[in-house]
């Protein structure tokens, strides 16, 4: 169902990615220098569908052996991003879709 989702609905050809470009919150300081974990909001624009809209969602960073490791579980209503299901459909496909980001991230070395 997923595969028939991307394609039918999000249109995966046309909008390949969804991007999201934002800030941690000063709310929610991280001692970079230090190994640990960290729960962190972060405010930013999230592109889904060619269409942009703010955000805030919490999320988890640790700090560790020179690597930040960064998680966050939120959930989007799919009519936010403009993505139509058509009514013949609309009671078998969810409204509001999780997405799961996992991302490991590395010190530029200037």
């Amino acid at each position: 169902m997923q595969e028939h989702f991307n394609e039918n609905y999000m249109e995966s050809s046309t909008y390949p990615k969804a991007t999201f470009k934002g800030k941690i919150d000063e709310s929610t300081p991280v001692d970079w220098g230090r190994d640990g974990q960290y729960e962190v909001s972060v405010s930013g624009d999230l592109t889904i569908h060619g269409v942009t809209k703010p955000v805030t969602v919490t999320g988890t960073m640790e700090v560790k052996d020179g690597q930040i490791l960064a998680q966050s579980t939120f959930v989007v209503a799919v009519a936010d991003y403009g993505i139509e299901i058509p009514a013949v459909v609309a009671d078998n496909i969810a409204k509001e879709v999780e997405i799961t980001v996992d991302v490991v991230l590395q010190a530029l070395n200037k």
